[in-house]
Order: C-alpha cells, then sequence, then structure tokens
C-alpha cells in the first residue's frame, strides 16, 4: 500500500470521530411503536397523509355535519407553509371558519367495539390568550356524532384566563350523562376531562400534545387517558368509557374555531408508554424518517 493510499484509509475511518455525518449516520432506527401507526400527516408537501391505514385524503365539508364532503382542502384560512414547521412544512389556520377540513375515522383510526386503545399525537403553536377568538376552540376532534356524543377532542376553554387546555373523552351520551343534565350545570367530577390550567403554548415554540388511552369499550376498571405535553404527563381520566362509533361516518376533524399551527398529526392502534410518548417528542428529525412507507 502507497503512503497516499494509506492516509486515504486513515482519513475516511477518522469521518466519524471528526463529526462528518456519513450516509450510515443520517439513518435513523425505526422503534417497535413506529409499526402501530394507523395516520401520519406531516403536513410538508401536501396536506393528505403520507402514511394511512384509510383514504388519506384531506376532506373539507361546509359544516360539521359533513353531509357535503369532497376531497381537498377548500379553506381559504388553512395553508400548508412548507418549511415552517416544527419538521418540514406545518399547517397554518389564520381565521375561524364553518368549513370543516378532516380525515376519514375509518381504518385511519383504529376503532374496536370491544377493548379499544390507541395513541393521538401532533404538535401545536399558538398564544392561545392572543391568536384564539372568543369561545371554544378544538384543534382536533373525532367523532361520528357531535362533542358530547362519542367524541374525543383536545380544546381550550373559553372563560378561564389564560385559558384552560383539556383533554376531553365524552363516551356515548347515555352512558356518561344518563340524567341529560346540562353540561354547565355539571360539577367539574362530572366532566370526562383532563384539564391544564396554565398549558405551555407559546407562538415562538411547538408544544408536543400526545393523548393515550386504554381498554375503552370494555368494563375493565382499569380504562383510562392518559395527556402529556412535551413528553410530560398532565393527568389522567380514570374509569371505563364506552364510544360506540360508526366507523364510516367518523370523522378526525381539524382546527374547529382554532386559529395557530399544526404539525405532524399521528394516530396508534394502541396506547404508547409514559417511556413511548417521551421518545417521540425526542425524535430528533420527528415522525417521517421512522414511519412506515406510504401506504396508498
Amino acid at each position: 500500500m502507497t503512503i497516499r493510499n494509506l492516509l486515504f484509509v486513515l482519513l475516511v475511518g477518522s469521518l466519524p470521530f471528526l463529526g462528518v455525518l456519513t450516509p450510515a449516520a443520517h439513518a435513523q432506527e425505526s422503534p417497535e411503536w413506529s409499526r402501530a401507526l394507523t395516520l401520519f400527516v406531516p403536513f410538508d408537501e401536501t396536506l393528505d397523509a403520507r402514511f394511512a391505514k384509510g383514504d388519506p385524503r384531506i376532506m373539507t365539508a361546509s359544516s360539521m355535519a359533513r353531509t357535503d364532503g369532497r376531497p381537498g382542502n377548500h379553506r381559504p384560512d388553512a395553508k400548508l407553509l412548507p418549511a415552517a414547521g416544527r419538521h418540514g412544512g406545518c399547517l397554518r389556520i389564520t381565521a375561524n371558519n364553518p368549513q370543516v377540513i378532516y380525515y376519514a375515522g375509518e381504518k385511519n383510526i383504529d376503532w374496536r367495539p370491544d377493548d379499544w386503545s390507541g395513541t393521538l399525537s401532533l404538535w401545536m403553536r399558538l398564544d392561545p390568550q392572543v391568536d384564539l377568538a372568543p369561545g371554544f376552540a378544538d384543534p382536533i376532534q373525532i367523532t361520528d356524532k357531535k362533542w358530547d356524543d362519542a367524541s374525543l377532542f383536545l380544546d381550550f376553554s373559553k372563560d378561564e384566563v389564560p385559558r384552560h387546555f383539556r383533554l376531553g373523552i365524552f363516551a356515548d351520551f347515555r352512558f356518561w350523562n344518563p340524567d341529560n343534565i346540562p353540561y354547565e350545570k355539571l360539577p367539574p367530577a362530572r366532566r370526562p376531562m383532563v384539564v391544564v390550567e396554565k398549558p405551555p403554548f407559546r407562538k415562538e415554540g411547538w408544544t408536543h400534545v400526545v393523548a393515550t388511552w386504554s381498554h375503552y369499550n370494555t368494563a375493565n376498571p382499569e380504562a383510562k387517558a392518559v395527556l402529556y405535553l412535551d413528553g410530560k404527563p398532565q393527568g389522567t381520566l380514570p374509569g371505563r368509557q364506552t364510544l360506540g362509533w360508526n366507523p364510516p361516518k367518523t370523522a378526525i376533524m381539524l382546527a374547529l374555531s382554532y386559529i395557530g399551527d399544526l404539525d405532524e398529526l399521528a394516530l396508534f392502534d394502541r396506547d404508547l408508554t409514559a417511556a413511548e410518548v417521551r421518545q417521540l417528542f425526542e425524535l430528533p428529525h420527528g415522525l417521517t424518517p421512522v414511519a412506515p412507507a406510504a401506504s396508498r
């Protein structure tokens, strides 16, 4: 071996130690829990899902009734910003609008009539006190009926200062409110929600939001839901819940009176552990490098 060749071998072998990223250094091993994904929308080049067990298309309807849904985003106040996201692009909503953008729930959320568990994950950026209009604001709501009948949602309260951030899991109405008591008259302990009174949302940075639920649609006393912010648990909603969805009518609705940015929407077919939620939060390049390849 010549001196020149020897120097070349030594230089190439030292690259990892010098902090030079070789192609192998960019590879990111997919964690086991990434295989539980059922829907992943990175909001990079399109608003359609990159990975979907069901229909990947974003849809628009004139109202939450969704009787006239059509493919594509037709809300002028909802824009894709290719390079403004937590990772890559993001979805920015700039105004309230009665139109609803959504994804089909069937197969994209792994609802089961018996022993149903899952996880919802997304990144949010906003100043709730400045950006939101008066009234409740839901960055996401999943249901086949309405907010208080078989619904899972994240929202901001309307009256408190600062606004509370909440995970609501309202089972079938007859299950959680058999006496038909008006919501405003229910004591807080009767409201099936996890409440964060001083959430860390801010205009200049992203906040990671995760909700997990386990053993729903059963009589299992260990059933519960947990809300996480930036990888840390914020509260638990204990107790069994029954959500009797009709999958073809279920919708994953975005930005109901919500004004702000959203990124990396993901749904999983099981409840991630606290350690896995932390791993998800700490992914250096987001979910895209570890998510399954496009399924449709």
